[in-house]
């Protein structure tokens, strides 16, 4: 029943459990007359606890309730969050969907501990020391990329953590906006409400910003105005999809940037994969503490590319991905593959597990 002790302490636990062990998202769903409970763990699901049905249902019920969502509702698609001290957790992101089985609800964890550090985040000592000087200039744009789930937003968000500062006016655009930062004008874009990433880049251009984040770089307005920001004093950090560090400089002419104007404002790109850690508790055999996988927790690996007047000349002559790497390559460039080698030399992760992510 709804609203039960039971339900309650089962719900309690599981987050509990949750957070303690570093599960980024709890997934729940009916596989039929029963339901399970499924943990993402450094990247990969586990199955985690079985209910009947019924008890399932009402657990997603306590669910929605605790979220301000609709409970009487179980065909239609809801979002939104259970805010912290609930259930002394943090806040927690809620999305429920309906399925031909019945609702399936997924437990988005915020566990702030690596947000705001950027000593966490998982550079090596080369690679910081790179993003570092990046990080300096005073105008331009400095890119991230990789596939979703590679940690680009935790990194934008440490970055702009460390740079934030009393001296300086910092707008993020947003979407949505993952956790809140304290001295930073954080807006969300709502796209849904008809109006873009474009629209708010004019917007906050006319807000005296010294360094801007844009959540993403979707198409060409959005490019164009980023560029138009940077070319007009700003420091704007933004992600791209693309494979790698060179194919984000590739991406933006395909939006249309002319080559000059990718040449002149892009900075740096750095391209991020997330890669599971050889468990210490076990060196990777498989324990209790590992869920019997041999790795336990995650880390950030890079490749940073710096735009010198090389590749500037590269990009404004049309040339190919392959010779902007050359170039990249002669000035010392290490690539994600080099940078996972270092880390499987030092015994932080494995063989398989850079095949898998790479």
């Amino acid at each position: 029943m709804f609203g039960g002790s039971q339900v309650i302490n089962q719900l309690k636990n599981m987050i509990d459990e949750a957070k303690r062990d570093d599960v980024s998202d709890i997934h729940l769903e009916l596989t039929g007359s029963k339901g399970r409970v499924r943990y993402r763990v450094d990247g990969l699901l586990q199955t985690k606890l079985e209910y009947n049905k019924e008890m399932l249902e009402s657990i997603i019920s306590r669910i929605k309730y605790l979220a301000n969502l609709d409970i009487t509702l179980k065909n239609k698609i809801q979002e939104g969050c259970i805010i912290s001290g609930l259930l002394d957790s943090g806040e927690i992101r809620v999305s429920i969907v309906p399925t031909v089985l019945g609702e399936k609800a997924v437990l988005r964890m915020r566990n702030n501990k690596n947000y705001l550090n950027l000593d966490k985040i998982g550079f090596n000592s080369d690679n910081k020391s790179i993003y570092l000087k990046l990080l300096k200039n005073n105008s331009g744009i400095i890119l991230f990329t990789g596939p979703t789930g590679s940690g680009k937003s935790t990194t934008l968000l440490a970055t702009i953590s460390e740079l934030s500062s009393s001296d300086k006016n910092i707008i993020t655009l947003e979407d949505p906006v993952e956790i809140l930062i304290p001295g930073i004008n954080q807006i969300y874009v709502n796209t849904n409400a008809g109006q873009n990433f474009a629209d708010y880049l004019r917007a906050i251009l006319r807000q005296d910003p010294d360094i801007i984040m844009v959540g993403e770089i979707r198409d060409h307005e959005t490019a164009s105005m980023t560029t138009r920001a940077a070319l007009t004093g700003h420091l704007v950090l933004s992600t791209v999809h693309a494979d790698s560090s060179i194919g984000a400089i590739t991406r933006l002419l395909e939006m249309g940037l002319p080559a000059y104007l990718v040449a002149s404002t892009i900075k740096g790109v750095v391209s991020q994969r997330l890669i599971r850690k050889t468990c210490l508790a076990c060196g990777g055999r498989g324990c209790l503490a590992c869920y019997q996988t041999g790795y336990k927790g995650r880390k950030a690996i890079h490749e940073i590319i710096k735009i010198d007047e090389a590749i500037k000349a590269g990009i404004i002559k049309g040339f190919s991905e392959k010779e902007l790497l050359d170039i990249a390559d002669a000035a010392g460039f290490k690539t994600l593959k080099d940078n996972f080698e270092e880390e499987i030399a030092n015994r932080v992760t494995s063989k398989s597990e850079m095949a898998r992510v790479l």
